[in-house]
C-alpha cells in the first residue's frame, strides 16, 4: 500500500537536491559569465581598431573556443531554467520494476530527466526514455518495451502509481494500474476543455504510447474517434522523436500541416510545456505561396462556403479523385516525347525567346538529356542572351543620363545609376528564367483536365484567366509545378504531422509528399469527422485505429455516436448532463448567465454566425481570416470548429439540419463539447 506520508518525505528531499543543483549552477553560471565578457573584452582590445595579419590569424584561433564556451553558457542557462520549472512538479508518477540484473528498483517518471550529482544515478527518468514505457502500461507484472538499437527488454512491473504536484506540493497520490476510469485519471480529466490544448504526458494510455514511440522510419496513419487523442498523441510524438533523434533532428526538421490557420496557435504551448522548442504550423492552403503566381487564391473556409452554394459539383470532384491524379503522373511520364509547354518570354514588347524556340531547344537540342536537366540547359542557354540584353540597356541608360545638360553626376555615377535601375527592371526576367516561370505549367494542366472532361478544362480556365485560383486547384499545379520544374522541394522537413487526413484527397497528399521528399508522416484522422458538403473520406492502407474516447461525457459521446450508428466508440469519460433542447429565446438567457470562458457557439456558416452576432452581445465572432485561437464567448460557422474542444457547445438552428445528409457534420460539431451540449431551434 503506498505511503501518501512517505511520497511527500521523497518529494521534499528531491526539491532540496533540486534547490542545491540550481544554485550551483546559477554560481558557477554567474563566474562563468564573467569570465566570457572578460576574455571578449581582452580578444577585442588585443585587435584594436587596426586588425594586422597576425592578429587575425590570433583571433581566428580564439573566436572557435569562444563560441563554444557561449554555447555551453546558453545550454547551462537552459538547464537552470528546466530546474527552476522542474521544482513545480518534479514528476507525476513512479512505477517499481524488477529486472533480472539490477533487481527491485522505484523509478520516478517525469518531464525530464535529473541526476544525481554525487552519484550519477537518475532519480527521475525523462518519460520518453525507453523504460518509462513500464509506467504506460496498463496492467502489472510482465511488461515489454524496446531500447532503440539494442531490441525487446523485459521487466516484471510490481507497482504503479500516479502523484498529483502542484506548485510543489503533494496533492494526492493514486495507486495500481492506470488506465482511464480510475480515480487518477478521472481527477485529472474533470474537464479537459482549456484555452488552447495541453500536454497528456500524465495521463498517456498504452495503446496512446505505442503510437507515440512508433518507428520515425515509417508513415503512421492513426484513426480515432473525437476525443481519443490522437492530436495530443501527434505533440507527444513529436517531442518524443526529437528526444530520439536529438543529435540529428530538430523541431526545424519537423512541421505540422494543420485544418486551418488558428490551429498552429490552438497547439503553440505543448511542445515548449514538454521543454522542446515549438515546430512550424501552417495548413494546406499556404503551400500555394510555392506557386508563385499572382492569383487570388481561395481558402479552405471559402471553399467550402462556395461547395455549399453550388449546384453542380462534377470539377471539385474530379480535382479531388484518384483518377486526376494518375491521370497526372501518365501525363508527366509522356513529357519527355511530347506535350511539355512554353511561355514566349518578352521584354516589354519585343520578343526574348518563342514558345516555338523554347520547344525545339527542349525536343530538339537537349532531346538526349531527361526532363529537368532540359530545363537547366535552357536557363544556361538563356543567361547569355539575358546578360547581352541587360548589358545593352545599361549602355543606352548611360548614354541617355550622360546627354542631360545640367549636371547630374559623374560619368562613373551616372554609369553606376543606370546599372541599378536596368539590373532591377530586369529583375523580373532574370527570376522569370531563374524559376523556371517559362515552363506553362497552367497549360500542362488544362491539357490532363482536356483529356477528362473538356467541361472542367474550360470553367478552369476562365478560373486562370480571372487569375482566380480555387482550392482545388492547388495541389495538381503544385504537383505539376514539382514533378515538372524540380523546383520547390523541402528537402530540411524530416517528419510531418497531418491531422484531419481524411480530408485530403489523393492529389493533395502526392503534393505534399513531393514538397517534402524527405519526410516520414505521422497522419490523424477519424473517416466520420467531415465537414465538407462534397467530399468523403478517402483515407486508405493499414492503419492504426484507437476506439477509447476520453473527452466528453458519457452522454454527449453517446449522442455523437448515435448520429452516425456508430458502435465501436468506448466512452471512458464521466458522467455529466443530459444533451439539453432549447428554443432560441431559452438560449440566450442560458449563454448570458454562463460565466466559463470556453463557450462555442455553431452557426450554419458564415453569413448565418454575422446575422447572430448582430442579435448577441459579450461575444467574439471568428471570421475565416482569424490566426489566434481566442478564448471566451466564441460564435463560428461549423466548418470553423473543427479540431477544437470547449466546454459548453451551443449548435444554433439544430432543427434545420438534415439527419441523413448532415448527420457527419452534426458528429462532428457536436463532439467539439467535452460538458455541455445545448441544441438550440432556429429563432
Amino acid at each position: 500500500m503506498v505511503s501518501k506520508k512517505q511520497e511527500a518525505l521523497h518529494l521534499e528531499g528531491v526539491k532540496s537536491l533540486i534547490d542545491i543543483i540550481h544554485n550551483e549552477l546559477s554560481g558557477e553560471l554567474e563566474k562563468t559569465t564573467g569570465e566570457l565578457i572578460e576574455e571578449r573584452r581582452f580578444a577585442l582590445e588585443e585587435l584594436g581598431t587596426e586588425i594586422s595579419d597576425d592578429a587575425q590569424i590570433e583571433y581566428s584561433q580564439v573566436l572557435p573556443s569562444l563560441k563554444f564556451q557561449e554555447e555551453l553558457q546558453v545550454s547551462r542557462q537552459d538547464v537552470r531554467n528546466s530546474l527552476g520549472k522542474m521544482k513545480d512538479r518534479p514528476y507525476f508518477g513512479a512505477v517499481t520494476i524488477d529486472d533480472a540484473d539490477a533487481g527491485t528498483e522505484k523509478l520516478y517518471i517525469g518531464l525530464n530527466s535529473l541526476k544525481d550529482p554525487s552519484t550519477r544515478d537518475l532519480i527521475i527518468y525523462d518519460w520518453r526514455t525507453p523504460i518509462a514505457s513500464a509506467y504506460y502500461a496498463n496492467h502489472l507484472g510482465n511488461v515489454d518495451y524496446e531500447v532503440p538499437t539494442v531490441g525487446m527488454q523485459s521487466v516484471d512491473v510490481k507497482e504503479r502509481i500516479q502523484l498529483v504536484i502542484e506548485h510543489g506540493e503533494l496533492l494526492d497520490v493514486f495507486d495500481s494500474e492506470l488506465y482511464i476510469g480510475d480515480d487518477a485519471l478521472q481527477h485529472l480529466l474533470v474537464d479537459t476543455a482549456k484555452d488552447k490544448i495541453k500536454s497528456i504526458v500524465t495521463t498517456i494510455q498504452e495503446d496512446q504510447n505505442r503510437i507515440i514511440r512508433q518507428n520515425s522510419a515509417q508513415d503512421l496513419l492513426v484513426l480515432g474517434p473525437p476525443g481519443s487523442g490522437k492530436t495530443s498523441i501527434a505533440m507527444q510524438r513529436i517531442a518524443y522523436l526529437l528526444y530520439l533523434h536529438r543529435h540529428k533532428m530538430n523541431a526545424d526538421n519537423m512541421l505540422f500541416i494543420t485544418p486551418n490557420e488558428m490551429f498552429g496557435d490552438y497547439i503553440a504551448e505543448v511542445l515548449p510545456e514538454l521543454g522542446e522548442a515549438s515546430i512550424n504550423a501552417m495548413p494546406f492552403y499556404r503551400l500555394h505561396d510555392k506557386l508563385r503566381r499572382s492569383y487570388k487564391f481561395e481558402t479552405l473556409f471559402q471553399h467550402i462556403e462556395r461547395m455549399r452554394k453550388s449546384d453542380d459539383t462534377t470539377a471539385f470532384q474530379l480535382k479531388s479523385s484518384p483518377r486526376l491524379l494518375d491521370a497526372i503522373n501518365m501525363h508527366v511520364s509522356q513529357l519527355a516525347e511530347k506535350g511539355i509547354k512554353f511561355r514566349t518570354i518578352k521584354i516589354k514588347d519585343d520578343y526574348f525567346a518563342t514558345s516555338e524556340e523554347l520547344t525545339e531547344l527542349f525536343y530538339g537540342k537537349f532531346k538526349d538529356s531527361p526532363i529537368d536537366t532540359r530545363l537547366k540547359k535552357i536557363q544556361v542557354e538563356l543567361w547569355p542572351r539575358y546578360q547581352e540584353v541587360l548589358n545593352k540597356a545599361i549602355k543606352e541608360r548611360t548614354k541617355a543620363l550622360k546627354k542631360v545638360t545640367r549636371y547630374i553626376g559623374t560619368d562613373e555615377e551616372l554609369e553606376r545609376q543606370a546599372k541599378q535601375e536596368k539590373t532591377k527592371q530586369f529583375r523580373v526576367i532574370r527570376n522569370y528564367i531563374q524559376r523556371l516561370e517559362f515552363v506553362n505549367v497552367e497549360k500542362i494542366y488544362l491539357d490532363i483536365l482536356h483529356k477528362l472532361d473538356k467541361t472542367v478544362r474550360q470553367m478552369t480556365l476562365e478560373s486562370l484567366r480571372a487569375k482566380q485560383l480555387n482550392y482545388e486547384d492547388i495541389a495538381p499545379l503544385l504537383l505539376l509545378t514539382i514533378k515538372v520544374k524540380g523546383l520547390e522541394r523541402e528537402p530540411k522537413i524530416q517528419h510531418l504531422i497531418i491531422d484531419e487526413v481524411q480530408d485530403y484527397s489523393p492529389v493533395q497528399l502526392a503534393a505534399i509528399s513531393a514538397v517534402f521528399p524527405n519526410a516520414r508522416k505521422t497522419m490523424l484522422g477519424d473517416r466520420n469527422q467531415l465537414v465538407h458538403p462534397v467530399i468523403s473520406s478517402q483515407v486508405t492502407g493499414e492503419a492504426i485505429e484507437l476506439t477509447k474516447s476520453y473527452r466528453s461525457t458519457v452522454e454527449i459521446t453517446d449522442f455523437t455516436k448515435t448520429l452516425i450508428g456508430n458502435e465501436t466508440t468506448q466512452s471512458l469519460g464521466v458522467h455529466g448532463d443530459p444533451v439539453e433542447e432549447l428554443s432560441y429565446s431559452d438560449f440566450k438567457m442560458k449563454l448570458a448567465e454562463l460565466k466559463s470562458d470556453s463557450v462555442a457557439i455553431i452557426a450554419r456558416d458564415a453569413a448565418h454566425a454575422r446575422d447572430i452576432a448582430d442579435d448577441l452581445s459579450a461575444v467574439t465572432l471568428l471570421t475565416h481570416d482569424q490566426y489566434t485561437f481566442t478564448k471566451g464567448k466564441i460564435l463560428m460557422p461549423n466548418y470553423m470548429s473543427k479540431g477544437f474542444e470547449f466546454t459548453h457547445v451551443f449548435i444554433l438552428d439544430y432543427d434545420l439540419y438534415d439527419a441523413d445528409q448532415d448527420q457527419y457534420l452534426l458528429y462532428t460539431v457536436a463532439s467539439r463539447a467535452t460538458r455541455h451540449l445545448y441544441l438550440a431551434e432556429a429563432e
